[in-house]
């Protein structure tokens, strides 16, 4: 392990946070002075220690960052970042130093959720804060870093894919730094694009940004405890809808469109799947929400798209309160926070091209079952998958379901019942944020004791690094000199 590189790297990423530091530090200036303070002692807590971690980094600009140093910078990165990022609210509460960490981790994996009565009890320069936590940690933390730091070999690589996760991550051009760039500059794009459209559709302008960095990061976080029902404006949920969706899709898709290439789209399988699957689920909730008599046919149509498209995506923005809804509406909806979205997108779960790979590798396991001398390849479109990758997602599935249920059973322990346990941890592993009960989409997470918000944050980076680089780095092992990874 290069320690002293790995130091440097983290410092330049804490460098890269400062300067996020200085947008709710200037918001603060403008319309928020009482609070000014927070923001200028976070902001001097930033860049000493970016300092400590330069002093004790290495000096030279180029080095090979190999797999092992790579994992210690996405995995130490993140938790760095959440550190840093609760300083605001440790400030505003010092009082509650859980709570403050619980709102950082909660904003940067873009879960969206507070421990706070509601999202009112934060001054405006502390919500600027939380909508740039959600905004950076949709594109991620990393891939903004990867955009500033020089290039690394195959070490890079991890970096790239830790932040574009998924079954196959996709480059989009042949340098890593260049891909990350495109893809920071498509992100920044829609985001301009929704900001006008919502201001169009009456949106007042703090409250447009809001939703639209919300939005684009698949994190869900409103102004309101009860997210855009407060709204009650169709026109805010479509553009929301239609953002969702493209949010939650690979963004190197939308290059290649771009280029001209709408093959692409057309030849793109795992979009395809992911359609289906949330029109399906759409489908299936209006049915059961008309036939039990709970809304009329217009109302379930709307509601049933849009919280589909909401869950499907891990956005989390609730256009009515579906915990209300039927067993079998919120069953489906459960579900759709384990599939979760597309790889290469800001979305959470499991990713819709693992869902794929594990289907078809079960049906070849079946037809080697009925016919044992039979030849059967994994496909994802016209390309086939290495077996390893196969074995890999199987083994990321194993271990994801694993780590679920122990989740599940360590915060049933605070007293809340299982059910509820089971759509809290589904919510936070996959970025969800609102789930069922006592965290329901109409409510905060402010009722839960301390030690059901400790499993939540444990959930949340678990769910945000997919398991493998958080669990890495805890092994006693990974840091030793002599281990050859």
């Amino acid at each position: 392990m290069d320690a002293r590189l790995v130091n440097r790297l983290l410092g330049n990423l804490t460098i890269a946070f400062s300067l996020v530091l200085l947008l709710p530090l200037f918001a603060a200036i403008v319309a928020d002075q009482e609070h000014i303070w927070i923001f200028a002692f976070s902001l001097i807590a930033s860049v000493t220690v970016a300092s400590v971690f330069n002093i004790f980094g290495a000096q030279r600009m180029r080095q090979r960052l190999r797999v092992r140093e790579a994992i210690a910078v996405v995995g130490c990165g993140w938790l760095l970042v959440c550190l840093m990022g609760s300083l605001p609210y440790l400030f505003l509460n010092p009082g509650d130093p859980l709570a403050a960490v619980f709102e950082s981790v909660s904003g940067f994996t873009t879960t969206g959720v507070t421990t706070a009565e509601s999202f009112e009890a934060f001054p405006p320069s502390i919500l600027v804060w939380r909508c740039l936590t959600h905004w950076t940690g949709g594109i991620g933390v990393i891939m903004l870093f990867i955009i500033i730091m020089p290039q690394m070999n195959s070490g890079t690589s991890y970096l790239f894919n830790a932040e574009l996760p998924g079954g196959m991550a996709e480059r989009t051009l042949p340098k890593i730094k260049e891909s990350a760039l495109l893809i920071l500059c498509i992100y920044v794009s829609l985001t301009l694009v929704e900001i006008i459209l919502l201001l169009l559709a009456g949106v007042p302008l703090f409250q447009a940004i809001n939703l639209a960095l919300a939005t684009m990061a698949t994190g869900g976080f409103s102004y309101y405890h009860d997210s855009l029902i407060a709204f009650d404006n169709i026109f805010v949920e479509v553009i929301a809808i239609f953002f969702m969706l493209i949010a939650s899709m690979n963004f190197s898709l939308y290059y290649k469109i771009w280029r001209g290439d709408w093959l692409s789209l057309r030849n793109d399988t795992e979009h395809r799947y992911y359609l289906c699957i949330l029109a399906v689920a759409a489908f299936l909730i209006c049915g059961d929400l008309y036939l039990t008599d709970y809304l009329p046919l217009g109302e379930c149509v709307r509601h049933s798209i849009f919280q589909a498209i909401s869950i499907g995506s891990t956005t989390g923005f609730a256009s009515s309160d579906f915990d209300t809804w039927p067993s079998f509406s919120r069953s489906i909806l459960l579900m759709l926070m384990f599939i979760g979205g597309c790889s290469g997108s800001t979305a959470g779960g499991i990713k819709i091209s693992r869902l794929i790979i594990l289907l078809k590798a079960g049906w070849a396991e079946l037809l080697r079952t009925l016919h044992p001398r039979i030849v059967y390849s994994v496909k994802m479109g016209d390309k086939d998958i290495d077996p390893i990758v196969v074995g890999n997602i199987t083994r990321f599935f194993f271990l994801y379901i694993l780590v679920f249920i122990v989740l599940t059973l360590l915060i049933s322990l605070s007293g809340i019942s299982a059910m509820e346990s089971i759509g809290l941890i589904a919510a936070c592993m996959s970025s969800v944020g609102p789930a069922f009960g006592v965290v329901g989409p109409t409510s905060t997470y402010s009722s839960l004791p301390d030690w059901a918000r400790f499993i939540s944050i444990v959930a949340m980076l678990l769910g945000r690094l997919e398991i493998f680089t958080l669990l890495a780095i805890l092994r006693p092992d990974f840091w030793r000199d002599k281990q050859n990874w």
